[in-house]
């Protein structure tokens, strides 16, 4: 470490709990302070510079000359703001990308482990939905008639296979 770190910032302050956040809070700050004296001061140099005449000026001659004048000094300013604008994004560009990041995979992980999980499901339960609406048709079809203790509980074994013609002849 050389003497300007052990005195100012350095990474490992940055990766502490909310350190961008005081960093870049204390950068704008500044900034913002270095802009509004720029700005009062270009305010001064160019009200200055409009009340130098010159012999043959036209009129707003010398307020055309100001302002191209202090164009450099102006687009400081415009820097500093934008600055000031770059400054607060710091903290939520970090966030965005080490704080929230590993907490958005880990529940798309487990959206993602969830759906698998259920579209396994799915067909497992449509297999078995299959095998029991099959037996269903069969039961049906076959035309459950009573067992013997007439409680209604028979099954395809107990009779013989109902035909198209035996339907016809019970109508």
């Amino acid at each position: 470490m050389n003497q300007h770190h052990k005195n100012g910032w350095t990474s490992e302050h940055l990766l502490r709990p909310q350190g961008t956040n005081l960093y870049a809070a204390q950068q704008r700050e500044r900034l913002r302070q270095m802009a509004n004296e720029v700005q009062a001061l270009l305010h001064e140099y160019k009200s200055a510079l409009e009340n130098i005449r010159f012999e043959g000026d036209k009129p707003m001659e010398a307020k055309v000359r100001a302002f191209r004048a202090t164009r450099p000094m102006a687009a400081l300013e415009k820097h500093l703001r934008d600055a000031v604008n770059a400054a607060g994004k710091i903290d939520a560009s970090y966030n965005r990308f080490y704080v929230e990041l590993p907490v958005k995979r880990e529940a798309r992980a487990k959206a993602k482990a969830l759906q698998k999980a259920n579209k396994a499901g799915t067909q497992n339960a449509q297999g078995i939905q299959a095998v029991n609406t099959a037996a269903n048709l069969h039961g049906i079809s076959a035309g459950l008639a009573e067992n013997p203790n007439g409680n209604g509980a028979g099954t395809p074994q107990d009779q013989a296979t109902a035909t198209f013609l035996d339907f016809l002849k019970e109508a």
